[in-house]
């Protein structure tokens, strides 16, 4: 079970800490999503950090409209 999420910062993402998680994901990879926040200097929640990269900042992401198939 996850540690409660207190004292870290909620709501929308800045660019600069959508860079710092670029930058993490770059240099260390993937997983271990623990450590994230506190090596790439965020004051979120590593389920936040996991979410924003999978969602929004991964560069495989398809974006635009769905195709009929």
């Amino acid at each position: 079970m996850e540690k409660n999420c207190r004292g870290v910062r909620k709501g929308t993402w800045t660019k600069e800490e959508d860079t710092l998680l670029r930058q993490y994901i770059e240099k260390y990879g993937e997983g271990k999503w623990h450590q994230v926040p506190h090596r790439a200097g965020l004051n979120r929640c590593r389920k936040s950090c996991r979410l924003r990269w999978l969602n929004y900042l991964r560069p495989n992401i398809k974006r635009g409209r769905f195709s009929r198939d």
